[in-house]
């Protein structure tokens, strides 16, 4: 089998399983799984999926793409003459990943500009949750309170808090437009709580910012398995791509279904844009690699795209996977750790015995 008809199956393979996991949350909404259990072990099966998809991103971002792009620049420079020691490949691995990190915080800010607020139906009842901050040495306290009230009134009970299992009324006396002090009766509990009374903004807005993103950070990763130049290092990376879309394909799937539960055809019209866009790098890379340009065109143009594609594997990795269950910051446990190794171990060995070959 080929180079070129490798890539072209892994592009085949990238779309199928991209299309299929973000079908798979339709069929969930459907049957009505929302209890507490269904949600709890739906959440723990892809917080394991995520740490061992974060070990193979983390050994495919070490053992190939780095490796394999910062030789391709090698040769690029030793044949085009460039005698310098800065590391050049490095510096674009970086502007990679600042990249990403940009196109993320835009999204981010248009979120934040429209509203992030969760949508529900107009006959579900809307809870805000606000936490403040006690002005003694006690927990914090939780405050529950509709969110649908038009506005804040004084001296009227909103919710309960819920501190050491007990829960006791709260009663708002308001400061301003925006800060509002809220009273425990029978104790000394006082605190300060920003209480915003969001309006309901554009239904799916933050799921569809978040499909651009994804979509963009995408053409990238099937970059990445376009540029390889070897059958074993094109389903490699194929197999690490594959995996970690899987899952964020199930996850964007479940986000678009939930704020168009009334217009699957455009839900999946949206999904069907986002699976594409890993074909579409891939193509790119085919082009770079079989095209008739010149071989040190090829070599500068596909080392520095390579780098990009790194940048973006570090990215995904370190701050997408790995911290949300791994470091001081996470509620992850050995098992997550454990996972993620045993991810990256099972790329480290796939690139082992390519190297063997």
């Amino acid at each position: 089998m080929s180079v070129t008809i490798s890539k072209v199956l892994s592009a085949i393979i990238l779309f199928v399983s991209s299309m299929a996991f973000s079908l798979i949350p339709y069929c969930i909404i459907r049957r009505g799984s929302t209890s507490e259990d269904s949600v709890r072990r739906r959440n723990a099966i892809l917080a394991y999926l995520n740490c061992f998809a974060g070990g193979v991103f983390l050994a495919t971002f070490l053992c190939h793409i780095l490796d394999e792009g910062g030789h391709e620049f090698d040769e690029y420079k030793e044949k085009a003459g460039l005698d310098t020691d800065f590391p050049i490949f490095n510096v674009v691995v970086g502007c990679g990943f600042f990249l990403v990190a940009f196109m993320e915080l835009i999204a981010k800010k248009q979120m934040h500009k429209f509203g992030d607020s969760k949508h529900y139906n107009s006959e579900e009842e809307i809870v805000e949750q606000v936490n403040i901050n006690v002005e003694m040495s006690q927990p914090p306290i939780k405050v529950s309170m509709p969110s649908q009230q038009p506005e804040l009134q004084a001296g009227k009970i909103y919710g309960a808090t819920e501190s050491n299992n007990t829960k006791r009324p709260v009663i708002l006396q308001k400061a301003n437009d925006n800060v509002t002090r809220a009273l425990v009766p029978n104790g000394t509990d006082k605190a300060n709580s920003h209480a915003h009374n969001h309006a309901p903004k554009p239904v799916g807005l933050r799921a569809f910012l978040l499909l651009i993103a994804l979509s963009f950070h995408t053409v990238f990763d099937g970059l990445a398995v376009g540029l390889q130049t070897s059958e074993s290092e094109v389903w490699a990376v194929c197999a690490a791509i594959a995996i970690h879309k899987s899952v964020i394909a199930f996850c964007i799937g479940l986000e678009i279904f939930q704020c168009s539960r009334n217009k699957p055809v455009s839900a999946v019209v949206w999904l069907f844009v986002f699976a594409i866009m890993s074909p579409i790098g891939l193509s790119i890379g085919i082009f770079l690699t079989t095209g008739t340009a010149d071989q040190l065109t090829k070599l500068l143009v596909s080392s520095i795209l390579q780098g990009l594609a790194a940048g973006t594997f570090m990215y995904v990795t370190f701050l997408e996977i790995l911290t949300m269950h791994i470091g001081h910051l996470s509620q992850g446990n050995v098992f997550h750790i454990s996972i993620a190794f045993v991810g990256f171990c099972v790329m480290a060995l796939s690139r082992l015995i390519s190297h063997d070959d």
